[in-house]
């Protein structure tokens, strides 16, 4: 037992409990706020979207942008960097613009309640949406009809989206909707896991998608005739992401990884591949990750979008361009808006909850009640309950796995992340006993002969 003097003691005692009762609250508050916070990193940020579209004139560019956490549609001038704002929303979100094929109007994902995507149309600019799809059904990504007359998309049921895993009856299939949002019709019935990249012929006979239960393997549908098949001779690697295929249907532009023996942040770069010859070559050398290539229609050039801060969330990108030989890369100047600005007190939370606040709120709480057992010769028991929570979180996602399979993913990282704690707790426990067994011993000797 800790041999201070009486009134000493019990000083260290209160100021040890205060310490560990507003520990206690700022750690409860944390973990409430982390559980029952959105936890979509976009919520209060300010930047780009995630996808661009060139006009057919190439004279525009479509593109998205968060003003503190509310994406809405713009439209910018190639020549001189202007731009205009489309879309104000207010309880929804609208990304990934693309312009119809005679470039008067746009097509454009709603966020909506749930998080269910849905599909817009804006024949003109300055006109009342299409709504083309309800909340009943989920949208990824949707290509239109060069005709303008119909809009195909990749699509699953908003409440299959919404089920918990193990209880969905119903993944990814081919939909199309006329532009009028009449005549929805579902194409296939392969419930995919993961289909995407969907891009049509020139001639608009033919849509191409990546299915990823194919081991990202190139697809093609016949829209007349509804037979699916394997793109013929299937030149793209293994692994690809944002497939987007020229306006003439030679060239499809993709990003695939790098350095995938080097180990460390995975690098995404862009490359170009002749649909005809499957020659391959790398367009960029960015050193962090690309996505979303556009293609101009009269030039030679590809613009992007590039991510300095890969692989940080939310997503800061920067608009880039670079020619089809690879040789001249450069940002594409544009005035992008400027926020509204204010104080946001959920982006400072944001900012200040995370796992490193939590870890050291965590051990600070035990910690110190380190300190405080150990008057009572009991310093290893906060060290005992931690260990003792890993064990519950541990078998407990076994247990949550056989019903929801991200529940017991969580609870396992979980009780990894107190396993962690509790080993590091327990150092710190037995350097404390032992520092304070020192100087209760160099106190009781002190001025001895």
């Amino acid at each position: 037992m800790t041999t201070f003097d009486g009134g000493d003691t019990i000083s260290r005692k209160k100021t040890l409990l205060v310490l560990i009762g507003a520990v206690a609250v700022l750690f409860a508050a944390s973990v409430a706020y982390s559980m029952l916070s959105d936890n979509d990193p976009t919520r209060h940020h300010t930047g780009l979207g995630e996808a661009i579209d060139i006009s057919p004139d190439d004279e525009q560019l479509a593109f998205s942008y968060f003003d503190q956490g509310r994406e809405s549609l713009h439209v910018g001038n190639l020549e001189d960097g202007s731009t205009t704002q489309l879309t104000s929303p207010e309880a929804e979100n609208h990304s990934h613009p693309t312009f119809t094929p005679d470039g008067e109007g746009l097509f454009y994902i709603a966020t909506v309640e749930d998080r269910i995507q849905t599909l817009r149309y804006l024949p003109e600019r300055g006109a009342d949406p299409v709504e083309l799809t309800d909340s009943d059904m989920h949208v990824f990504e949707a290509v239109m009809s060069p005709d303008g007359e119909t809009f195909y998309y990749i699509g699953m049921p908003a409440e299959d989206l919404l089920a918990r895993e193990g209880e969905k009856e119903n993944f990814r299939d081919l939909y199309r909707v006329g532009a009028d949002g009449t005549k929805h019709e579902q194409l296939t019935d392969k419930d995919a896991l993961d289909m995407n990249s969907l891009n049509i012929s020139e001639d608009g006979s033919t849509l191409h998608f990546i299915d990823g239960m194919r081991g990202a393997a190139l697809r093609t549908y016949d829209i007349e005739t509804g037979e699916e098949k394997p793109f013929e001779g299937d030149p793209l690697p293994g692994e690809v992401f944002n497939v987007k295929l020229s306006p003439d249907g030679n060239l499809a532009a993709y990003t695939t990884m790098v350095n995938e023996e080097e180990g460390g942040t995975y690098i995404y770069e862009l490359f170009l591949m002749d649909m005809g010859s499957g020659d391959t070559q790398q367009v960029t050398d960015y050193g962090a990750s690309v996505t979303s290539p556009a293609f101009f229609y009269d030039e030679d050039r590809i613009a992007f979008l590039a991510q300095p801060n890969w692989p940080g969330a939310p997503a800061s990108y920067e608009l880039m361009t670079v020619d089809h030989d690879g040789e001249e890369m450069g940002p594409l100047a544009m005035d992008l808006p400027e926020s509204e600005g204010g104080f946001q007190l959920g982006a400072v939370l944001d900012r200040m909850v995370n796992t490193a606040t939590l870890t050291i709120l965590y051990l600070l709480l035990f910690g110190l009640s380190i300190a405080y057992g150990n008057f009572y010769d009991k310093a290893y028991m906060p060290v005992i309950i931690s260990a003792v929570l890993a064990l519950i979180a541990f078998i407990s996602s076994f247990i949550a796995t056989s019903s929801d399979p991200w529940a017991g993913v969580f609870l396992f990282v979980l009780s990894i992340w107190l396993l962690g704690c509790s080993v590091a707790l327990l150092i710190f426990a037995f350097i404390y006993k032992r520092m304070v067994s020192d100087y209760n011993y160099d106190e009781k000797h002190r001025g001895s002969p």
